[in-house]
């Protein structure tokens, strides 16, 4: 195991520009898919939601094993470089085909074609992502260092998708151009597939390019065993990881916690425009920018409190308090409620609060992973990051892609209980009380089960530190022996 004093700053800058293509993609992906393909479109929502599952399920089978190759990778671009160039080379293409799908095709076609697409996005961004994950792990081992670490790469993420966001309404979607709604013409969406596909690739090259002087070249995992294949070794690893009993309960949450977010986000276009009563684009721009705005002081605020407050402690106190937060936009926004509709400085501030506690979920669970990598590699003398980034993000998969299956099924659900055809492209998919209770109360529900799935876990400051030094002292005694010899 490499230990180190603590990275400087513009390492840790480098790292962090190459979180933007995954939160790009994220941040829109959330937005706009559901809305784009449904209500511009035209496919039932049921359809979409099958579609994005079904692509993210296949991205889930294929996270750890992606991971474990880069774990064991020789090639001399770096174990982890060359995954994370050919991720990069190619996420931001299949992101503009995601938002050009011909049109005129029939439901069949259009289909066919999101899913074709969808299976393109989630392929190369995983090629990508998990190296990318595994490497921050690489890179510093110190308790406090790796928060910094991943609280830069937080930073980084947070205003980029800060940037898509809030400029997609604006340059993409302006009040005004049209007599209709304007996010209701497809037009606007393969540009903006375009501009940010763009912006994903090139700032991917630039981060595996930046970064060569850090690359590692694997050895394989299982070399005690050499008769093993390398599938079964690979079973073995994984196996080691979802048994590890502390990994176990942040993988849980960690499901629950993007259950929840891709949840709210896959609703968030329906809300403000048939709920929440926000049609002007410069309007939505602003609540956006206000929520990543608060994510961005969150980020410091966490970096603060986790010299002094166990991780743990961080991430029940931010996940509980986003669950109150989502919760207020069902109960004080909307027609007939306290706050009513077009209410846009209640949503602004609503959403700025949401920031600070959101953005605990782009700090706290990597840094917690990356410690629990330390305790496998002290309790099997094997450095598997990959393994257990990857496992992490089958979770971060099957989430979001349950998410999107979810609320598709229930707006199909209350579309027939609000007699609204499910092809409808003009008017509110369901009764908006029902949308309401979509984006709020039903995602705070289930971050309430998050926060009590995390609880099990128990490696603080104190336990880190000796799993470390347990460590160093191994190495140093390995070190003196071959120099012995």
């Amino acid at each position: 195991m490499r230990m180190n004093n603590g990275l400087p700053l513009s390492t840790k800058l480098i790292y962090g520009l190459g979180d933007t293509p995954l939160t790009v993609t994220m941040v829109l992906f959330g937005l706009f898919v559901l809305f784009f393909y449904n209500s511009v479109m035209g496919l039932p929502a049921s359809l979409v939601g099958a579609g994005i599952f079904f692509g993210l399920v296949f991205d889930a089978l294929i996270d750890p094993y992606i991971g474990y190759l880069s774990d064991i990778s020789r090639h001399p671009f770096g174990r982890r470089h060359i995954f994370m160039l050919w991720g990069a080379v190619f996420l931001g293409p299949c992101f503009f085909l995601l938002f050009s799908p011909p049109r005129g095709m029939s439901s069949t076609g259009i289909f066919l074609w999101l899913m074709a697409a969808w299976l393109g996005v989630r392929l190369s961004g995983a090629i990508y992502r998990i190296p990318y994950m595994s490497m921050g792990a690489e890179l510093s081992q110190g308790y406090d260092d790796r928060t910094a670490l991943f609280a830069v790469r937080g930073l980084f993420g947070l205003f980029a998708t800060a940037v898509a966001a809030g400029l997609s309404f604006l340059v993409f979607f302006p009040s005004g151009a049209a007599r209709s709604d304007p996010k209701l013409i497809y037009s606007a969406y393969p540009r903006l597939g375009i501009a940010f596909g763009a912006l994903i690739t090139v700032t991917g090259l630039i981060t595996v390019f930046s970064t060569l002087r850090h690359r590692t070249f694997g050895t394989p995992i299982g070399e005690e065993s050499k008769r093993a294949s390398r599938q079964m070794d690979f079973m073995r690893s994984a196996g080691q990881a979802l048994g590890n009993r502390n990994f176990v309960p942040i993988w849980l949450s960690f499901v629950l916690f993007f259950l929840a977010v891709v949840f709210n986000a896959s609703v968030a276009v329906n809300y403000f425009t048939w709920y929440a009563g926000i049609p002007n684009s410069r309007d939505l721009s602003t609540i956006q920018i206000c929520f990543y705005l608060g994510a961005l002081a969150g980020v410091f605020l966490w970096i603060a409190g986790a010299r002094w407050i166990e991780k743990r402690t961080i991430y029940l106190v931010a996940t509980v308090s986003l669950a109150v937060v989502m919760s207020c936009g069902t109960i004080f926004i909307g027609p007939g409620h306290l706050l009513g509709t077009n209410n846009v400085p209640a949503l602004a501030l609503g959403h700025a609060i949401a920031g600070v506690f959101a953005s605990a979920v782009w700090i706290i669970p990597p840094s917690m992973a990356a410690d629990v990598v330390d305790q496998d590699e002290l309790d099997t003398s094997l450095r598997r990051e990959g393994v257990y980034f990857g496992i992490l993000n089958l979770g971060d998969k099957v989430a979001a892609g349950g998410a999107v299956l979810f609320s598709g099924v229930l707006l199909n659900l209350f579309q027939r209980l609000s007699s609204v055809p499910s092809s409808a492209t003009a008017h509110a998919p369901a009764k908006p009380i029902l949308i309401g209770i979509l984006y709020g109360a039903i995602p705070a529900a289930i971050l309430l089960a998050a926060a009590v799935a995390v609880l099990p876990y128990n490696l603080g400051r104190e336990a880190v530190g000796d799993i470390q030094e347990k460590l160093l002292a191994r190495a140093s005694r390995g070190s003196l022996e071959m120099h012995g010899a």
